[in-house]
């Protein structure tokens, strides 16, 4: 065996086996990139380029404005198979891109009063006042999330696009509904990126930033009535700041 004993073989045998088991094992541990079909983007630069392929040299497909909403179909590591406005798919780097946060299946980033209205009726909640000189309207939503007693939802006044959202739930004496809200969010946003106090006494905010909307479940004390709310603090700023102008 040209010199080499079985003795001296075998352990080498055994050594490149035991790495190739180490290996195969940690790469099962690597997480790996998970497609998530249905996913809402916007796109977050100025100019969004749609590739033919998942490649900077791919063909040209489009360009897109920032703000356009496009719809996840799979994943190739850092590039997104897309469905565009006109249906189109093709593909985007994620870089071009920010995850939205939808309600009533809108995408909050890009929603403007015209369009979120019907959706909010389509949807079982009653309206309890829809002016369009008035930067709120106000439902009452409790057929259509169960809890819920009252819903406000603010636009700016140049553009009426969406602002603010705020749900409540009125409670007296449940320390449990806070974490439960929460829960229900997590289930679409993915787990809380800040929580402030204890649940068992005292206010308490749990807080998720995604895309530009930062949304909170959150509570007073000793009022236990807990608030979800969906904002996009620059506009909410400019509401408020027109409000004060007028």
């Amino acid at each position: 065996m040209n010199g080499i004993s079985g003795n001296k073989l075998r352990p080498q045998l055994l050594s490149r086996q035991l790495y190739l088991l180490i290996f195969i094992a940690l790469s099962l541990m690597i997480p790996q990139a998970v497609a998530a079909p249905g996913e809402s983007w916007v796109i977050s630069v100025p100019v969004g380029n749609v590739r033919d392929r998942p490649a900077q040299d791919g063909a040209l497909v489009a360009q897109l404005p920032a703000g356009t909403p496009v719809t996840e179909i799979e994943r190739s590591g850092a590039w997104l198979r897309v469905r565009l406005p006109d249906g189109v798919e093709a593909w985007m780097h994620q870089v071009t891109l920010s995850q939205t946060v939808d309600l009533f299946g809108l995408s909050l980033q890009t929603v403007d009063r015209k369009t979120l209205r019907p959706a909010i009726r389509a949807a079982g909640v009653e309206i309890v006042r829809e002016v369009d000189s008035y930067p709120y309207d106000l439902y009452d939503p409790s057929d259509w999330m169960a809890g819920s007693t009252e819903m406000a939802v603010g636009y700016t006044l140049d553009q009426q696009l969406f602002a603010v959202a705020e749900i409540t739930f009125r409670s007296l004496d449940d320390t449990d509904q806070v974490r439960k809200i929460a829960d229900q969010v997590s289930q679409q946003l993915g787990p809380w990126q800040r929580v402030l106090g204890r649940r068992a006494e005292g206010p308490v905010e749990f807080e998720w930033q995604r895309g530009g909307v930062k949304v909170m479940v959150h509570r007073g004390w000793p009022d236990t009535t807990t608030y979800l709310t969906y904002e996009i603090p620059e506009r909410l700023e400019q509401m408020h700041s027109a409000q004060q102008a007028q």
